[in-house]
């Protein structure tokens, strides 16, 4: 579970809350009344990216195509989208943030579901599987609909893929909510004043949490960044102007295996799941996906991430493990409730 969500909501905003791919969805609109077209898209959005991306239902397009690795597989465009996604984070990382993490992921345990994952079990701590560096570069992809995963291989998209689609989802909203503006100035047109501005009000601002990855279309929007989504008094509320803010943290998706404390955050050249000094890190980015790809990686260099952080001026937000706060510094200063 993420810790960044929507605050400071007004009266005259829209809100929904449900579950999807796993984790919460938090969706929330300026205008009420353009929550409910938001959210029937933010479905049907939700809906495909699971068909397509998911490592834990045997009918998706992803898990089809890990069974054939080493050869062309036919799959939905949207996957091929989304594998694009995470090769795009992998090279802006040098391989930090790497989509072939599969059998490094099953081994260490996590091979289901997290709702089904066994908090504690018996079963033996499984033998690391470190990433065949590089790897995510031979990944062949077809735009009109075909992937060739490597040889040897398995694609997890955990990594990039809720960001990817809070932004898919987040764009797609408000490219919906602006084309009904003018839909709507076109069919008063025979009314209009002459000089009169043709679009009168602009698409309603959108925002989206998926399990903390935010993204935000339309204008700005209040969020609250804590290390749980339950830590409403420890929560630091920042202005997130545009894009996307993303948290990446050890501090939950944990599970015990041969008595050893396992978490999904790997390190691609060990296949281990990371040790390094923070537990959370949050970025904000131009897009969730840029923010969540800084987010990821920043956990996985440890020791070097402020340095890799302040060098990109990528604003963010540190808690090691011993609760202590850094911010590099282009953090947004926290909102102050008066």
């Amino acid at each position: 579970m993420m810790a960044t969500r929507q605050a400071g909501a007004t009266r005259s905003c829209g809100t929904a809350t449900w579950r999807a791919l796993g984790t919460y969805v938090h969706l929330s609109t300026a205008e009420a009344t353009a929550l409910e077209p938001a959210r029937q898209t933010a479905v049907r959005l939700l809906a495909d990216v699971d068909r397509t991306c998911s490592r834990f239902r045997q009918d998706s397009d992803l898990v089809r195509a890990n069974a054939g690795a080493g050869s062309w597989t036919k799959v939905d465009p949207l996957l091929v989208q989304a594998i694009r996604a995470a090769m795009d984070a992998a090279a802006q990382t040098d391989g930090l943030v790497d989509p072939t993490l599969g059998h490094a992921l099953v081994a260490v345990g996590y091979d289901r579901d997290l709702s089904m994952l066994l908090a504690a079990s018996a079963d033996p701590a499984g033998v690391p599987v470190p990433a065949h560096i590089g790897a995510w570069q031979e990944i062949l992809l077809d735009p009109a609909g075909a992937v060739r995963v490597p040889s040897g291989c398995a694609l997890d998209l955990g990594a990039t893929a809720k960001a990817w689609a809070a932004d898919l989802i987040a764009n797609s909203i408000a490219a919906n909510s602006m084309a009904a503006v003018a839909s709507a100035a076109v069919a008063s047109a025979p009314d209009r004043a002459v000089g009169q501005p043709a679009l009168e009000k602009s698409a309603s601002t959108v925002v989206i949490s998926l399990g903390g990855d935010v993204a935000v279309a339309g204008g700005g929007w209040p969020v609250a960044v804590s290390e749980t989504i339950d830590d409403s008094a420890g929560a630091e509320t920042v202005h997130l102007p545009y894009g996307g803010l993303a948290t990446s943290s050890t501090a939950a998706r944990r599970w015990i295996r041969g008595g050893v404390i396992r978490h999904h955050l790997l390190d691609p050249r060990t296949g281990e799941p990371t040790r390094g000094p923070w537990r959370t890190v949050t970025a904000t980015g131009a897009t969730c996906l840029a923010a969540n790809t800084a987010s990821t990686a920043a956990v996985v260099l440890g020791d070097l991430a402020v340095g890799w952080l302040t060098a990109r001026d990528i604003p963010a937000r540190l808690v090691d493990t011993a609760g202590r706060i850094l911010r590099t510094p282009r953090w947004p200063e926290p909102e102050v409730t008066l």
